[in-house]
């Protein structure tokens, strides 16, 4: 259990800040770690897709750049705006937050909750809890 006050690393695949990047003008979807590797994996590519001026690349590289720079800090950001809600965040009814009690939820969803926090829970088993809950067919 985390002590109060004590921070919770966020963890995310590295390929997230440099694989997938979508440039819509060219209708590609591309990996990026410098100029050298996107000359070299995409190219020709990028010609015949229109990308055929220095200018063109230039533009091009400077989004990719900005993509990862932006895809780079948002756990930063993220963490961030947490800070900040945690800190300013005044509730409108604080007993709501106070007196929840496992009697007011239902027992199908403390059921699924119970399950996924246990050591044999897999996906099949929490998504037929799930159904449950929502209503859907088991």
């Amino acid at each position: 259990m985390a002590t109060a006050g004590a921070q919770k690393r966020f963890c995310r695949c590295a390929c997230f800040c440099y694989q997938n990047l979508y440039v819509a003008r060219y209708g590609l979807y591309l990996r990026f770690r410098d100029e050298q590797q996107l000359r070299r994996d995409y190219e020709p590519l990028l010609r015949s897709r229109g990308c055929v001026s220095s200018k063109d690349f230039q533009q091009l590289l400077e989004e990719l750049k900005q993509e990862v720079g932006r895809r780079q800090r948002l756990g930063q950001e993220s963490a961030a705006r947490k800070a900040l809600i945690s800190s300013s965040y005044c509730p409108a009814r604080p007993e709501v937050y106070n007196s929840l009690q496992d009697t007011a939820l239902a027992p199908e969803f403390l059921d699924a909750a119970g399950y996924s926090a246990s050591p044999g829970a897999d996906l099949q088993g929490l998504l037929q809890r799930l159904e449950t809950v929502s209503g859907g067919a088991a």
